[in-house]
């Protein structure tokens, strides 16, 4: 919004001038250094502890008088954030007292930052009072008009700031709401709503706009004239003919806001803001139209839109435009034909495209409640006029809303009957033309919107409308040129309608027309796969069971084709789940479950967690296959000649592999597998297996869990019995046991209790809650006792390892002893043998007589003939000659 010259006095210079101007203004704003607070007063107390705000109480002439400081920007902000939350702890009372005059100064602060703040909470501080005191609001005497909340609410909405503006309007919408809703069970909320909103707010706007009442600039310009004459002429507030001073007696709002004033002319009106007022009353009419009855609207609403209709200011005509369509939401189907159609056709031909562009933005609104002549002729009119418009935006305009304009074409009940509408041929062939021109060079379409996008997006819309019988002759060819555009955005969103448009069309023409573009798109980009992807089931379920059948066998080459991204991965194992429903369960065995156990062993645990979901599923189609002894089985070869029992003996076969499949993960050697298992059967309790099922095969592989050596594979099988606990003790109670000491033998209960002792406090908190102390105890106890004596039996049979050890290393020394001596005698042997080539003569002596070394010596010589030596001897010089 423009600046419309507000003028607010800073803080400092009103803080000064108090100071030098304190005789003077007293009785205007008055301050006092020292504040003296009730200590009985909750919110004062409250604030002034929180430095929300400062209140200073002025006595005089036996009169209280509060006002409101600004000293500090930071301050008024927490008072404008916290007034509504400040409410609820303080009493009807004092909430009148107190908090209107603050919220009326809140309104008028200088800062834009503290009224948008205001703004943003004003609808929890309205409310507070409606609901608490409706009575309040409800008065039609124009003498107690200062004490609604109207004045404010317009100084909001016709502020300045276009964000104060805005939120202001989003906080009456959202109070309107709110009493519309209160209004169902109270009718005095609906008279809130007539008298504050409607009388107060919508018509005081009209007020201003017809000069009956100063805009609120106007009349903050001519309280600054009056303080101001204040200042220099030292005239009295209370003596003065149209005194500003605001009653202590009945607190409210400022009577600058109030209507009592002799009519100004129109030279002393802001044209800005009566022009911001027709648009703001136009705006709220269109916005809250729906809260009032329809015979309010009819006489009320719409003379004013009515009147506005032919407006000097094109933007005003323009809001009036966007009007007409919430209106005819509300109001009978004979006043829109009689009194809003001739405004629709003059906004048509207005002269401002903003105008005819709001006009366009309208007419879907319009079909909507017309009946099947006016609307035909209103469409047909409307295309032909607004497709060859000169402005580029009211022709784009036109062609955003086509396909919505399309499906009011559609007949009464269609969701539930199929039936197509009576679509006009003009309607029609716009729409096809809006995909045709993909080749056109002319340099005038360059610059129009992607309409090649808009045609695919409302593809589905119009095939619905159309009908079967359109696709052949008007909308097959367009619909295959399309799907093959180079703009990766037209393709994604045909790849997200396939399914709809495969429904539509029915099973052969899908199997024509659209299996070629399927097969296209799974090939295409992953943004395109993404899209066929994600209703992959949804596209099968189109087909023919034959069909169906011969599709199934790609799933492998599309997972593979996903390997390199993740997160398709988990969309395609997603769509397992449905997938699974739509075949016999020999296929899902052969097909779908190869890929579950690829999606439980991914590197990504989103994958695994989504695998996991779809087990029950597959378990629950095998189940099923067998409990009818394998009817539904188109395969049964192989299992004897009668071929009831080979059906049954393959459905037997098929649950078999499946668990099979499932124990795999319960015996898996990596912690991953382990872990799935637990999730698996987390996921087969919350689909709600059966409990012999359950406490048959799934109990017993869940129990060693317990004590898996893995942590996180100990929480998961924690958190599978935490919030089932019920349903597993009924699931396996029939094999529940109590041995002689009163302790339960039940595997659940062993789980249970193993979880409660485990070390990790993560396991523990799923199970704590229902344990008994008592018996948790014993539990401990009993562990302890048998760690104890796990750790006797460890300790004794190490002694005797180490016993038995010792013995061994004895026995291997002895041995290596014995060895030693004997190698070491035949070495000696040896080296008597080498050195004594003639046999030694056998001794006479006693083998314990004792031979010294000397005659060793000198036998040894006496035995070794004399040999010539062939040394040669050496004769040292005798020194002593010398």
């Amino acid at each position: 919004m423009a600046d419309l010259g507000f003028d607010f006095p800073d803080d400092d210079f009103e803080q000064d001038t108090a100071f030098e101007q304190e005789t003077e203004i007293e009785e205007t704003l008055p301050t006092v250094t020292e504040p003296v607070p009730d200590e009985n007063h909750s919110l004062i107390k409250t604030m002034a502890e929180e430095g929300h705000v400062f209140y200073f109480i002025f006595k005089k002439e036996r009169k209280k008088e509060k006002s409101y400081s600004t000293k500090k920007k930071q301050k008024r902000l927490l008072l404008a954030k916290e007034l509504s939350s400040a409410l609820e702890e303080i009493s009807l009372s004092e909430a009148i007292e107190d908090v209107l005059p603050i919220m009326d100064k809140l309104a008028s602060d200088p800062d834009d930052t503290v009224k948008e703040t205001f703004a943003s909470e004003l609808d929890q501080t309205l409310l507070y009072f409606y609901k608490n005191v409706p009575a309040m609001f409800t008065s039609n005497d124009e003498s107690l008009q200062e004490k609604t909340f109207a004045p404010l609410i317009i100084r909001i909405l016709l502020d300045q700031s276009s964000g104060v503006a805005s939120l202001g309007q989003q906080a009456l919408i959202s109070v309107v709401s709110e009493l519309g809703r209160l209004s169902e069970s109270n009718i005095l909320f609906k008279q809130v709503l007539y008298s504050e909103i409607f009388k107060g707010v919508i018509e005081g706007l009209m007020l201003i706009v017809d000069g009956k009442r100063k805009p609120p600039r106007a009349l903050d310009e001519e309280e600054e004239a009056t303080n101001e004459a204040l200042k220099y002429h030292r005239v009295s507030m209370d003596e003065g003919p149209t005194g500003r001073r605001r009653s202590s007696v009945t607190p409210g709002f400022e009577p600058s806001l109030n209507i009592h004033h002799a009519p100004p002319s129109d030279d002393d009106f802001d044209q800005g803001e009566i022009s911001l007022a027709k648009i703001t009353c136009i705006s709220l009419i269109a916005s809250l139209v729906g809260a009032f009855e329809p015979e309010l609207c009819t006489e009320k609403c719409l003379p004013i839109i009515e009147q506005l209709a032919s407006d000097p200011l094109f933007y005003v005509r323009k809001e009036a435009a966007s009007a007409i369509g919430s209106i005819a939401q509300v109001v009978d189907q004979k006043v829109v034909e009689e009194r809003l159609l001739p405004l629709y056709r003059q906004f048509s031909e207005d002269q401002i495209w903003h105008v005819r562009r709001s006009c366009v933005s309208t007419l879907p609104k319009l079909c909507g409640v017309l009946s099947e002549e006016f609307k035909t002729e209103i469409t047909v009119t409307s295309v032909e006029t607004f497709r060859n418009d000169v402005s580029r935006n009211v022709r784009n305009a036109m062609a955003d809303i086509v396909g919505e304009l399309v499906s009011k074409f559609l007949p009464k009940g269609w969701e539930q009957t199929g039936q197509p509408g009576k679509m006009p041929e003009p309607l029609l062939q716009y729409f096809l033309s809006l995909g045709s021109n993909v080749n056109n060079s002319n340099q005038m379409l360059k610059l129009e919107i992607d309409r090649t996008f808009i045609c695919a997006y409302n593809f589905p819309a119009v095939v619905l409308t159309a009908g079967v019988d359109y696709w052949n002759g008007h909308l097959r060819e367009t619909y295959l040129n399309l799907t093959k555009d180079y703009q990766i955005k037209v393709r994604c969103t045909f790849a997200h309608s396939l399914h709809d448009i495969a429904r539509i069309i029915g099973p052969e023409r899908t199997e024509r027309d659209l299996v070629q573009i399927f097969a296209l798109y799974l090939m295409d980009l992953d943004d395109v796969k993404q899209g066929v992807l994600e209703h992959l089931a949804d596209f099968l379920g189109t087909l023919a069971v034959s069909s169906r059948n011969e599709y199934i066998p790609i799933l492998a080459e599309v997972w593979d084709g996903v390997s390199t991204n993740w997160h398709l991965r988990n969309i395609l194992a997603a769509q397992l789940k449905e997938i699974s429903l739509l075949f016999d369960a020999s296929r899902v065995v052969e097909h779908v479950l190869p890929l579950v156990v690829r999606a439980c062993h991914d590197e990504f645990a989103a994958v695994r967690e989504t695998g996991v979901q779809v087990f029950p599923v597959v378990l629950d189609v095998v189940k099923h296959a067998v409990e009818e002894d394998g009817e539904s089985l188109s395969q049964a070869d192989g299992y004897g000649d009668d071929v009831a029992e080979n059906k049954r003996n393959f459905a037997l076969a098929l649950l078999s592999h499946v668990m099979e499949r499932l124990d795999e993960f319960a015996r898996s050697e990596n912690y991953r597998g382990r872990l799935v298992f637990a999730q698996i059967c987390k996921a087969l309790i919350e689909s709600g297996i059966g409990a012999s099922d359950f406490a048959s095969f799934f109990l017993p592989r869940l129990a060693p869990l317990a004590y898996d050596p893995v942590v996180n594979v100990r929480i998961a099988a924690s958190r599978t019995i935490e919030p089932f606990r019920k349903e597993l003790s009924e699931i396996a109670a029939p094999s529940r046991t109590v041995n002689q000491a009163g302790e339960s033998g039940h595997a659940l209960d062993q789980m249970t209790y193993r979880f409660a002792l485990d070390k990790d406090a993560d396991v523990r908190s799923f199970v704590m809650s229902f344990v008994d102390p008592d018996t948790l105890e014993k539990q401990r106890e009993k562990e302890m006792n048998a760690a104890v004596q796990v750790a006797e039996a460890a300790i004794e049979a190490r002694n005797e390892e180490e016993s038995s050890e010792e013995e061994e290393e004895e026995e291997e020394e002895e041995t290596e002893s014995d060895e030693t001596e004997e190698e070491e005698e035949k070495a000696m042997q040896d080296i008597e043998k080498s050195r004594s080539p003639i046999p030694e003569k056998e001794s006479t002596e006693p083998m314990d007589t004792h031979i010294s070394d000397e005659d060793e010596i000198m036998a040894d010589v006496d035995d070794k003939p004399v040999q010539k030596s062939t040394t040669t001897a050496v004769v040292l010089p005798n020194n002593d000659k010398k």
